[in-house]
Order: C-alpha cells, then structure tokens, then sequence
C-alpha cells in the first residue's frame, strides 16, 4: 500500500463541530480519499479531546501515533486516546469509519465512579497513546462486535425515518456497551512512565497554532517546552519530520488556504494575516509547496 508523507503536513487540533450541542458525537465516513462530513483533521497530522474508535470496513489503512505505525485491514479496529498526535492514511478503494467520543459522554455524569475509574483512568495515562484490534485476535472480538453494532446502528438511521425519538438513546447505550466491552479486554498493566516527548510535541505545536502570525524564533518555540533549541529540533525532526521553521512555513500555508477559500480577502492580505513578511514571499511558498499560485488555487476551488 501506498503511505501519505506526514512530512508534507502541518499537524493541527482538530475541533469538533458538535461539541456545543446536545449531542456532540462526531462521525466520519471515509471511502476511498473523501471524508465525510469534512474534517479539518483528516489526512493531516492532528489531534483532538475526543477518544475515536476507527472502524476499517474495506481495504487496508495505515495509522501513525507519534512514532509508531499499524496497519489495519478489513475488520480491524484502532483506539486512540484523546491528546494523542496521530495521522490516518487510506489506501486506494479503502473505506473505514471513525467515531470521535467526548469523554463526558462515556461517564454517566460529572464525577461519578465511572469516570473516575474506567474513564479517566484512560484517557488521563499519557503513556497509553493507542490499541490495535485485530479481527484475527479472538480476544478482541467482543469490542469489534461493539464497534460494528454501532456502526450498524448509526449508518442505518440514514435509511429509515428520523423519527426515532428514542435514536440518541438507543445510540449512548451502544457507546458505553462498545466503551465496557473495551476496558474489559484491556490487560491489567504496571504504570507506565509517559514519554516526555509526547508533551513536548504537543507544547511545542501548539505554540506555533497560537502564535503563528507573530515573528517565531527557534528560541520562541523551544521555551513553550522549557527545553533548549537542540532538543526542540531533536523533537520536530522525530515526529514532524521536518525543523520547527519548516513546520511553521508549512502551517501558515495551511490556515492562509482557508482564507482563499473562504474570505474574498486579497492575496497581499491573506499573506499579512497568516504570518508572511510580504506578499512575494507567500507566494514563493505557496507555488513551492502546492505547484501553483495562490490565486491559481482559489479559482481552481
């Protein structure tokens, strides 16, 4: 199969659209390189506060978690831990599912036993990044069975009428069966010392999300870690591939294609917006990276 270059991306938080509302499930349908609804997540390196639960339903899809990559195929089902850097790649004619999960929505209620020791006891252990499910495995068979009745449960309603009061119902207990038959198979396992990297990388990037129209520096970005400039680089090279001025180029290039995209402003202004000195300047890097003019880009949109 053939792997996406995480390289030539600049890894982003991903939000959820739902998260203010009554029902913050989010779901994503990928058939064969298009993501359904569309997330800003998808084919980039990226993280979110949700824990997903990836379903591949056809062909085979590879998964990168910080420095370490899985290939899962037909039947094979991947959980993420919420805060953990990650990049999915389809292969050609591939489809599978990814149910993104707010915590709150697995814990009953704030503070009760459930979140405190089968919720937080998770997603709170940053040593515990990610687990791969294999159809193949007969130990993980409850969860995959989880995974598909909800999956079943979610994609038909598409099919019948939406007037199931009782649909986000019927659909929670299905959540928290898939989450109790997950912690079930889950081993007992000694505390685990979380690599201190992870949070360095996450520290590290999400300077660069915030402050990315300011002037950075090296020194800037490495003292949201606390860490001198060798390791910084250490650090980005390791899991970016690529130096933390690459990385930021790489990042405003991606926040100024949603302006083209959706602002009808100039491309000297969009320049200015995202952190270029000038407008020249933006456009080298823009043919550089993508093969073509920025203006080019918004009229082939």
């Amino acid at each position: 199969m053939t792997h996406s270059n995480t390289a030539d991306t600049a890894p982003v938080y991903s939000h959820n659209p739902y998260h203010t509302t009554g029902f913050p499930l989010l779901v994503l349908n990928i058939r064969d390189g298009v993501c359904i609804p569309e997330n800003e997540g998808f084919q980039m390196l990226h993280w979110h506060e949700e824990v997903q639960f990836v379903l591949v339903l056809q062909g085979a899809v590879h998964i990168t978690v910080y420095d370490e990559s899985y290939d899962l195929y037909a039947g094979d089902v991947m959980f993420l831990n919420r805060a953990v850097l990650h990049h999915i790649a389809g292969a050609h004619g591939s489809c599978y599912h990814s149910f993104l999960i707010p915590t709150r929505m697995l814990s009953f209620f704030p503070g009760s036993i459930m979140e405190q020791n089968s919720v937080l006891a998770i997603t709170g252990n940053p040593a515990f990044t990610c687990c791969h499910m294999k159809r193949t495995d007969p130990g993980c068979h409850p969860v995959l069975s989880a995974v598909q009745a909800l999956d079943t449960l979610y994609f038909e309603r598409e099919e019948k009428s939406k007037t199931d009061r009782q649909y986000e119902y019927r659909l929670s207990v299905r959540l928290v069966q898939l989450w109790l038959e997950f912690i079930t198979v889950l081993p007992e396992s000694a505390p685990a010392v979380p690599e201190k990297s992870y949070e360095r990388i996450r520290l590290l990037l999400g300077l660069i999300h915030r402050d990315y129209k300011k002037p950075l520096h090296i020194e800037d970005i490495a003292a949201a870690a606390h860490i001198s400039k060798t390791e910084c680089l250490r650090c980005f090279q390791k899991f970016v591939h690529a130096s933390p001025y690459q990385y930021l180029i790489r990042y405003r290039l991606h926040m100024s294609k949603t302006l083209l995209a959706t602002t009808d402003l100039s491309v000297t202004d969009i320049a200015l917006e995202t952190g270029f000195s000038s407008a020249s300047s933006y456009i080298r890097y823009f043919r550089r990276h993508y093969q073509m003019t920025p203006s080019q880009y918004r009229k082939s949109l």
